[in-house]
């Protein structure tokens, strides 16, 4: 290491089965299509989904995502079926679940639940396993 520079050690977060595993996640969201009591709580859906009743320890989908990225989480390219999509669309970070195929689900943008193209949404995206390390 030069003089000067800083070196940032990354913890390794171990990683813990979700309660409900991809495709009870997905089956979950699925019937909730069109409801719109989750308008502006794509986090707390995804959550939900996933099997966690209680808080996930993230403030929004943008403090995820600076948790995420700081612990080397996030990836780029087509995301596979149940990842969690992070994406920016309304000046705001948001996060929906991979369908696979380029589609996701969750509450999106200013409306319902609903199934969209990832592509019609936003370019600019990163995907992670759905983690979430503070939920119980």
């Amino acid at each position: 290491m030069a003089w000067g520079e800083v070196a940032v050690e990354r913890p390794n977060v171990p990683r813990v089965a979700n309660p409900r595993d991809t495709e009870a996640a997905l089956n979950w969201q699925l019937e909730r299509l069109g409801s719109a009591a989750w308008k502006d709580w794509p986090l707390k859906f995804q959550r939900m989904a996933f099997g966690y009743a209680h808080d996930s320890g993230w403030h929004d989908a943008a403090d995820a995502i600076g948790w995420l990225n700081h612990h080397d989480l996030l990836r780029e390219g087509a995301a596979p079926r149940g990842a969690l999509v992070w994406y920016q669309a309304a000046d705001r970070i948001r996060v929906a679940c991979s369908l696979g195929s380029g589609q996701v689900v969750g509450p999106l943008l200013i409306g319902p639940v609903e199934i969209a193209e990832l592509s019609l949404l936003s370019t600019d995206f990163v995907w992670s396993e759905p983690h979430f390390p503070f939920g119980h």
